[in-house]
């Protein structure tokens, strides 16, 4: 039993709490979105290194785009600043540039490629079943 102790003890010193820092501009948003990658309207992201804007989900919108056969999902909010008229990121390619400042994100890692941009674009959930993609936060 002591021994049970000990080990329970150093089980809960091992244990610290992993602190996530918060994007302070972001809110979170719940949704639920579905789509079928077989429909004309998302043939881009059959391709590897397809990209797409889509209105549905998440604070702007999402910036959805194929990474070697697996969909990522980001925020298409720019995550440097408070959402405003011109923080809705654009695709180019295979980043993503709010029009603001021209802070430019990866859409393979979500990573800034800007020097001063603090956050990385927000990451959604995806499943994927064949053709069929659900995003979701």
């Amino acid at each position: 039993m002591k021994h049970g102790l000990i080990i329970a003890f150093f089980f809960l010193l091992g244990c610290s709490e992993n602190s996530v820092e918060r994007n302070p501009y972001l809110f979170e948003t719940r949704f639920d979105q579905s789509i079928n990658l077989a429909l004309p309207a998302f043939d881009n992201l059959n391709y590897q290194g397809g990209s797409m804007y889509w209105p549905n989900g998440g604070i702007k919108g999402l910036l959805l785009f194929n990474l070697a056969g697996t969909i990522m999902a980001w925020e298409a909010s720019c995550p440097n600043h408070t959402p405003s008229s011109c923080s809705t990121t654009q695709i180019n390619g295979v980043t993503a540039s709010c029009l603001c400042e021209d802070y430019q994100y990866s859409l393979a890692t979500g990573q800034p490629l800007t020097e001063g941009a603090t956050y990385s674009l927000l990451f959604y959930k995806v499943q994927q079943n064949g053709t069929a993609i659900r995003i979701y936060n």
